[in-house]
């Protein structure tokens, strides 16, 4: 068990969950920033619960989804220790979603590949064949779950390839611009927003 922070939220983080990074500080910077307090605000792919319990300590009300049952139980107590309610339930990006949200989050994984019998934590980092899979998979099938003037928040990698990702977002109806970058070694991480034409 690990310990990350952010302003004076505090948040413990299991082995074989996905410990927040630069990514997941490049998204909580610029989510602090928004006005969110009453807005219905869905992530997919919660990881430790540390974009969700960010939102919910912003005023917005959040759903929280992850395909690893230690991901939520993780995010139930990192909700609890900072004081704020979070709803949390087991999905494969979509599987289980049934509503409608004002914003919807996404850590996308982005390295290419995926093991033939993957492990949790590795669902957390590779994203399939050219490391797009999973997210051009996400940006297919969200119309359906966000609100008509809703926002797409993407966390994604340069790996991953930025314009690719603005092409997919096109096709299916979005439209969309950076909105934030970090360098890091070997790639630039990326924070990207959309919404629907």
């Amino acid at each position: 068990m690990s310990k990350v922070f952010f302003r004076d939220m505090e948040f413990e983080v299991s082995e074989g969950v996905y410990q927040p990074r630069e990514d997941s500080y490049l998204a909580a910077e610029h989510l602090w920033k928004q006005e969110i307090a009453g807005k219905k605000v869905l992530e997919v792919g919660t990881g430790s619960g540390f974009l969700s319990v960010i939102c919910a300590k912003k005023g917005a009300e959040v759903d929280a989804a992850d395909i690893n049952p230690e991901a939520l139980e993780d995010a139930e107590r990192n909700a609890e220790e900072n004081n704020v309610e979070i709803k949390l339930f087991r999905s494969d990006l979509f599987e289980k979603v049934e509503e409608r949200y004002d914003i919807i989050i996404f850590n996308a994984p982005y390295l290419p590949g995926e093991s033939e019998d993957q492990t949790m934590e590795e669902k957390a980092w590779e994203g399939g064949e050219g490391g797009r899979e999973v997210l051009d998979r996400f940006i297919r099938e969200v119309g359906e779950y966000l609100k008509e003037d809703g926002t797409l928040i993407i966390v994604q990698s340069s790996i991953t390839g930025e314009e690719e990702t603005f092409e997919v977002l096109e096709d299916n109806g979005f439209k969309g611009e950076t909105v934030g970058r970090k360098k890091v070694p070997w790639e630039e991480l990326q924070l990207l927003e959309a919404c629907k034409f």
